[in-house]
């Protein structure tokens, strides 16, 4: 049987927990403070390179309509 959605939305997103877990492992973690979520990584904040490789080819014809 293959797995429901939100089963598996749940395992990525969560690990395998839902969001409001009430086990004893996700309760430590919520009293110490450290999230229980999902967390994304800094490093892959700003703008992504396909967005300026399309901005420079967009560029790049334009100024080729307008000299030739």
């Amino acid at each position: 049987m293959c797995p429901r959605e939100d089963d598996t939305f749940r395992s990525t997103r969560y690990g395998g927990h839902p969001p409001a877990c009430t086990c004893v492992a996700c309760c430590e973690k919520r009293r110490a403070g450290i999230s229980t979520g999902y967390t994304r990584k800094k490093s892959s904040s700003g703008t992504p390179v396909w967005f300026w490789t399309v901005i420079a080819v967009v560029v790049i014809a334009v100024l080729l309509a307008l000299v030739f």
